[in-house]
């Protein structure tokens, strides 16, 4: 076995429970946005080659929540990164130098991404089949950056492959391609992506009930049908994952660690709850509640994976690094000016969604052919 790095090299700026404790949950406000992002991409697709007007009306709503999605992914997807740089960095450069520059193209996708979502927001009536065109942009695009961050968070778990990997190909353009979770790994975020974004669908609908029930009854149940159907396809996909892991590391989801076996089964938990939740919300006259239970259900969800992926993490690179075992000197005035940045960000965000929902209020009558609304004059 590898001798685990000297931990005294360099020491940690807050406790080590605090990094990963802000890190996973910063993360996990990431992936929600980012799943609504990369699904609803997905299925806004799906709707405008349906082509009805109720399904061109999913899809507009989906386009014009596009851009905000895309938005607060990119300012949540900051911090985290910016965490396993401190707790891990020696892994994460190393890993990123290991593919230069496929992971330096992750600017120029998100570039793309960015510039094609606010051209589908905008022109999303005139654009026609062109609607398809733009969404396959923005879904190749963040494809590639989930591919590429994949491939990046694998590598830097297996460290015992870096120098082999350097003197074989010292300029980059190297993948993780021999970790055998990759792809169940890829296919898992994705249909996460879906799932969630299917609930944003079923949201919509819920808040069109009252002045457009028929639009608003049938969005829902497309929602909460595509919510169900990704995630019962992504629970078999999760345990291709999790059994695809060497034994010392799935084990520990299955008894061997407390916390971790804690985490897996609430996680399979707040999925199962989520699932038979929204079920009754189907059939329910008055879903609102019941799927609010399900929505947060299925928030701790992506918590609970969250929290798991970091466990995995840290399991894989024990033989090497021991976070918990660094040094740390503590400055305890950087570490609450993050807090009250971060609360002030949350603040000011929170702010801007309300604005924009107020900008979209439900609509007053049937849709048109065209995929639009009549919106009532806000003044």
């Amino acid at each position: 076995m590898v001798a685990p790095v000297a931990p005294e090299s360099l020491a940690l700026p807050s406790p080590p429970w605090l990094l990963q404790g802000l890190g996973e949950l910063t993360l996990a406000i990431h992936f929600l946005f980012m799943n609504v992002a990369l699904g609803g991409t997905l299925l806004a697709a799906v709707y405008a080659v349906k082509g009805k007007a109720r399904h061109l009306e999913a899809g507009f709503g989906l386009a014009r929540a596009l851009p905000f999605a895309m938005a607060y992914a990119i300012a949540f997807g900051v911090a985290p990164l910016l965490f396993v740089q401190v707790l891990y960095g020696r892994f994460f450069y190393t890993a990123a130098i290991l593919i230069a520059p496929l992971f330096l193209a992750i600017v120029a996708a998100l570039i793309l991404a960015y510039s094609a979502i606010y051209f589908l927001a905008w022109r999303w009536d005139a654009l026609k089949w062109g609607r398809l065109v733009a969404l396959a942009v923005v879904f190749i695009s963040l494809c590639y950056v989930g591919f590429v961050q994949a491939n990046l968070f694998t590598l830097m778990c297996r460290p015992n492959l870096f120098r082999g990997m350097y003197l074989a190909r010292p300029g980059g353009f190297q993948l993780n391609g021999g970790e055998a979770t990759l792809l169940p790994r890829l296919l898992h975020f994705a249909l996460g992506a879906i799932a969630i974004a299917s609930l944003f669908v079923a949201m919509q609908g819920l808040r069109k009930l009252r002045l457009a029930p028929e639009q608003g009854r049938w969005q829902y149940r497309s929602g909460a049908t595509w919510f169900a159907g990704s995630t019962v396809a992504n629970m078999a996909i999760g345990l291709w994952w999790l059994f695809g892991l060497p034994r010392e590391e799935w084990s520990l989801f299955m008894g061997r660690d407390l916390w971790a076996t804690i985490i897996f089964a609430g996680a399979i938990f707040f999925a199962v709850t989520a699932l038979v939740l929204v079920h009754l919300a189907i059939g329910s006259p008055r879903p609102r509640r019941i799927f609010i239970l399900a929505a947060s259900a299925a928030v701790l969800t992506v918590v609970g994976m969250v929290f798991m992926r970091a466990t995995l993490r840290e399991a894989e690179l024990r033989p090497f690094y021991d976070a918990a075992a660094a040094p740390v000197s503590t400055q305890w005035g950087a570490a609450a000016l993050f807090g009250v940045i971060f609360i002030a960000a949350l603040v000011l965000m929170t702010y801007l969604a309300r604005l924009a929902i107020r900008a979209f209020p439900p609509p007053e009558g049937p849709p048109l052919g065209s995929g639009g609304y009549r919106f009532k004059n806000t003044g």
